[in-house]
């Protein structure tokens, strides 16, 4: 019997080979992506103590993608292997295949496309929906979208959906995985010169033990303004409604950002607010804004301690402020350092004793990277990160800290194009 892994190999190689002869009349690419990554991890994601040895390890993501692009459709099919080296008994033959893209995309009439198929969903920032590259497997959705674009007046609008089933079942919809069971959004985009806005109204609903469903609404806008050098974004979002484990949410989240360019050089500041629950509140969880499916680790410091509101703060929201800059120091060579102090929105009460409150400073990050692109295909990264701890995060994570908490890591990406017809 063939291995998923012979057969989506095999499946790949059939479909190119059906499909050239049409490269006469449409366009095929067939790329791939290899991207090995070290890691060091000495107080990454979890605080560190006395006795804990620090973690060591080599992830690979290895991927096969297929676009083929006719003047009626789009046809992608993207495969790829997850694995840290080592995981595996060598002589067994463990299929890891899996099928991060699987999408089509047709053309319908005026300015209407509809694109059906395991997709990634990435919008705007990426602040609610976004692919999560920095993972090796990245986040990808079941969806169905349909898309209007009007070119001439610079206005987008998307409405996508999707509903989640375990299996192909034959009586009854239990679905016990811990992804959401349906989703609903709509997206508009519009620009007006330099000036590009954004609105989003998206819903998703959770299971049940009960086989009830509860649904969030998460809505608000996106805005980005450029003036000569100076950058200036800004976003507002609202929620309500009910998750898997909250019930009556308000909460809302705020971020506003300012960049400059300076030749080889640009320069950030920012803050985002995540709103959070008091000690007052009889459920603070429902106060506290959960960021949907973003792609967090651009925004709330590399070392991914908060990835998880409203878990990883106890209901407490989120406060960041942070500052950046980059630098070209070379047309191959491009260097990053960011700082941020996190921060709760709201004083909570410490989880080992509800009368105590936690002062609401958390911590404080140094994030450090560079990226040595060796040609267009080909790139080398390296990142060192370092966090210092105050007491209110080792009370909320129940651990205290040992000396300095660090990660460093090494990445080798390359991402050749195997196959182009023009």
């Amino acid at each position: 019997m063939k291995t998923l892994t012979n057969f989506c190999l095999q499946y790949l190689l059939l479909l190119i080979l059906l499909l050239l002869p049409l490269s006469g009349v449409a366009q095929l690419n067939f790329s791939g992506e290899f991207r090995p990554r070290t890691e060091f991890r000495n107080g990454y994601r979890t605080l560190h103590s006395v006795q804990d040895d620090p973690a060591f390890f080599i992830s690979q993501r290895t991927r096969l993608s297929l676009l083929f692009n006719d003047d009626l459709y789009l046809f992608k099919l993207s495969a790829q292997d997850i694995r840290t080296w080592g995981d595996e008994i060598q002589l067994q033959d463990n299929a890891s295949i899996n099928i991060h893209e699987a999408w089509a995309q047709l053309s319908l009439v005026n300015h209407f496309k509809v694109k059906l198929g395991r997709q990634e969903l990435v919008y705007d920032d990426q602040r609610l929906l976004g692919s999560v590259n920095w993972t090796q497997p990245g986040r990808s959705h079941d969806a169905v979208v349909l898309k209007y674009q009007n070119i001439v007046s610079e206005f987008d609008m998307h409405v996508g959906g999707a509903y989640n089933q375990e299996s192909e079942k034959i009586l009854g919809n239990t679905y016990t995985l811990n992804n959401y069971k349906a989703l609903l959004y709509m997206w508009m985009n519009k620009k007006f010169g330099t000036v590009d806005i954004s609105g989003i109204l998206l819903t998703d609903g959770f299971e049940l033990a009960s086989g009830n469903i509860n649904y969030r609404y998460t809505y608000g806008s996106f805005i980005n303004y450029k003036v000569k050098d100076l950058f200036f974004s800004g976003t507002i979002y609202l929620q309500r409604g009910d998750d898997n484990s909250r019930s009556n949410i308000s909460a809302h989240m705020l971020a506003g950002k300012v960049s400059y360019q300076l030749k080889d050089s640009k320069f950030s500041v920012g803050i985002d607010y995540l709103s959070g629950g008091n000690s007052d509140d009889a459920n603070p969880d429902r106060n506290s804004f959960s960021t949907l499916y973003a792609t967090n680790h651009k925004f709330y410091g590399n070392m991914d301690y908060f990835l998880n509101i409203p878990n990883e703060t106890n209901g407490g929201g989120l406060q960041d402020i942070y500052f950046s800059a980059e630098h070209k120091s070379s047309p191959k060579i491009m260097l990053n350092l960011s700082y941020h102090y996190f921060s709760l929105a709201q004083k909570i009460s410490s989880p080992a004793n509800n009368l105590e409150l936690l002062n609401k400073r958390l911590a404080s990050e140094i994030d450090i990277s560079t990226t040595y692109t060796v040609s267009d295909d080909v790139k080398l990264v390296l990142g060192y990160s370092t966090l210092f701890s105050f007491d209110s995060l080792e009370r909320l994570r129940e651990r205290t800290g040992d000396g300095l908490q660090q990660w460093g890591w090494v990445m080798f990406v390359l991402t050749p194009d195997f196959f182009h017809s023009k």
